[in-house]
């Protein structure tokens, strides 16, 4: 009798815990919102025509990932989505650190056809993987891009409601054009990823005001 009453206990036990750890409680979705500000009034040094954001890539991935990180040599991956726009390799190289459990979710976006409005898009992060980078060409240029690198998503236990942040831009250091419409200058050895605040974008200390803002709003 005392076992029988001990394996009920047991199953209460359990069935009780199973009901407190779901999926909404370890993983979260967001809507990602890209809003583009990459104008000639802003920015008038050299604005080119035909300016543009090729399709948004990224994922969400463990804290600390050296992935897209200043400082880093670029992946082909990298290179290509700097350079054209291309979201391949980058999403194979994504995928292959994805199986290696250093992140979770793959997101590829649309486009932009101006240099001002909206890219949306939809991640899911969890309690492993909370941090997100998000990234896109600038267009036409030779190496440039925007990118949000690492944006945390979990915090103080919980997961946020809502994040704004400045977008970044970044020099993928496999090219060494200086305007917009450079001819084709391969940098051999590739250069380290670093962030871009030179002419015609910045003013070599900063760029104000910032190309683009984006929101983080949990669903």
């Amino acid at each position: 009798m005392r076992n029988i009453t001990w394996l009920i206990l047991i199953i209460v036990i359990s069935s009780c815990t199973s009901e407190k750890i779901t999926p909404e409680e370890v993983t979260a979705r967001y809507t990602v919102t890209f809003i583009f500000i990459w104008n000639e009034q802003d920015f008038p040094v050299d604005y080119p025509s035909g300016a543009h954001f090729s399709k948004l890539i990224g994922w969400s991935h463990k804290p600390g990932s050296g992935f897209f990180q200043t400082g880093t040599l670029a992946s082909e991956g990298i290179k290509r989505m700097a350079e054209i726009g291309a979201t391949s390799p980058l999403d194979n190289e994504i995928n292959n650190r994805i199986a290696n459990n250093e992140g979770l979710n793959l997101v590829i976006g649309d486009n932009l056809s101006g240099g001002v409005g909206e890219i949306t898009i939809e991640i899911a992060v969890n309690k492993e993987n909370p941090s997100v980078t998000l990234c896109t060409m600038i267009a036409p240029s030779p190496d440039w891009y925007v990118a949000v690198v690492s944006i945390n998503l979990y915090e103080n236990g919980s997961f946020v409601q809502e994040k704004i942040v400045d977008v970044l831009v970044y020099d993928a250091g496999t090219d060494g054009g200086l305007t917009y419409m450079s001819a084709n200058d391969p940098t051999d050895p590739r250069e380290p990823i670093s962030l871009f605040v030179k002419p015609p974008l910045g003013n070599g200390t900063s760029i104000t005001p910032s190309i683009s803002v984006v929101k983080f709003s949990k669903l």
